[in-house]
């Protein structure tokens, strides 16, 4: 082995030492850095955020799809009354007119009984004064 070969040998091995310490030396950072305490307590933190967060999204889709369902409930509810609106509506057209007209037997019936509740309210209303 010539001079050359030596210091080109030596070159390759201080530069394998050099490569080597600079590996150990991120091998203890990363080690220092996983076990500080206020790494540890910064992982913590960010596992409990992310926890809450992911509880907080889930309580609100739990949330939106209860308002969804309530929403077409209500609907429903709403068509339902409607659809027995407009058909107790029609009974009541039937019993107050028939293909001959208006039955004044029915009309004088109804505005009676309105005229008899109106009288009892007014009664009731003047013996509580």
């Amino acid at each position: 082995m010539d001079a050359s070969e030596q210091d080109r040998g030596a070159d390759d091995l201080q530069r394998d030492l050099a490569e080597a310490r600079q590996r150990l030396a991120d091998s203890i950072g990363s080690l220092i850095n996983e076990v500080h305490p206020k790494a540890v307590a910064q992982r913590t933190i960010d596992e409990a955020k992310a926890t809450a967060h992911h509880t907080f999204e889930e309580a609100k889709a739990t949330a939106q799809n209860t308002f969804e369902q309530a929403k077409v409930a209500a609907q429903n509810t709403f068509e339902q009354a409607k659809a027995l609106t407009q058909q107790k509506w029609t009974q009541l057209k039937a019993e107050i007119k028939d293909e001959n007209g208006w039955r004044a037997d029915r009309i004088v019936a109804v505005a009676g009984g309105v005229l008899g509740v109106a009288t009892f309210v007014g009664i009731v209303r003047g013996v509580r004064r």
